[in-house]
């Protein structure tokens, strides 16, 4: 059977990843692949001139969409992939990648699976999940000090350099032409913050029910 193809999108450190992952847990006994967009980073790090402070990483054209679209379209065929592995410390692609099996449900998910739209078309079901910039920032800022050794300064200067205006320009639009919004309006910022932890399972169930409801269709 066709593996049905599901895109998450929002803004950098929305909750989409936490969404994607109770989406998975849901499906069961379904059989789910995630795909996470953020791994299919060009190897920038080899470009003349390369400075990762002022790189806009946050632009559509930071990723390999034409490996990721490749990809996809060979496990809609029952094809395996070998997805690729980013560091984000040194700004490369490892040599080590992770196998891909075909399954039953395919996730995807990124700040531009909808950006792009050669990648939209390979989508059966499309889901935008919206958090506000202010729950945003902060879970952005935790995650990329404590994660990928970045300083407060580094990810703020980011921020309104490039973080903001590309989601203005590339991502927020796709609240637009998604199937289903979901509103997050207190995405967990770390398990010190619990208070701003809603349930993704509750979050994510009614885009299990339509998932479900695309597989009955298609037996």
């Amino acid at each position: 059977m066709t593996p049905i193809i599901v895109a998450v999108t929002g803004g950098s450190a929305s909750g989409k990843s936490t969404y994607a992952d109770a989406l998975r847990r849901l499906l069961d006994p379904l059989e789910v692949r995630l795909i996470a967009e953020d791994e299919y980073y060009g190897d920038h790090a080899d470009e003349p001139g390369f400075d990762p402070l002022r790189f806009n990483f946050d632009d559509v054209t930071a990723h390999d969409h034409a490996l990721l679209s490749d990809h996809i379209q060979r496990l809609k065929a029952g094809e395996t992939v070998e997805a690729p592995h980013y560091d984000f410390v040194t700004h490369r692609r490892l040599e080590q990648t992770r196998t891909v099996k075909p399954a039953d449900v395919i996730i995807v998910e990124g700040i531009h699976v909808l950006a792009d739209p050669a990648l939209r078309d390979l989508y059966d079901l499309s889901i935008y999940v919206d958090a506000p910039a202010d729950i945003r920032l902060a879970r952005r800022l935790l995650r990329d000090v404590r994660e990928r050794g970045r300083s407060v300064e580094s990810v703020v200067t980011q921020y309104l350099r490039t973080v903001r205006p590309m989601h203005l320009a590339h991502t927020a639009p796709g609240i637009e032409t998604a199937d289903l919004v979901v509103v997050n309006d207190a995405a967990a910022a770390s398990p010190e913050l619990e208070a701003l932890s809603p349930s993704f399972d509750k979050l994510a169930a009614p885009a299990a029910v339509r998932i479900k409801a695309l597989m009955e269709a298609r037996d």
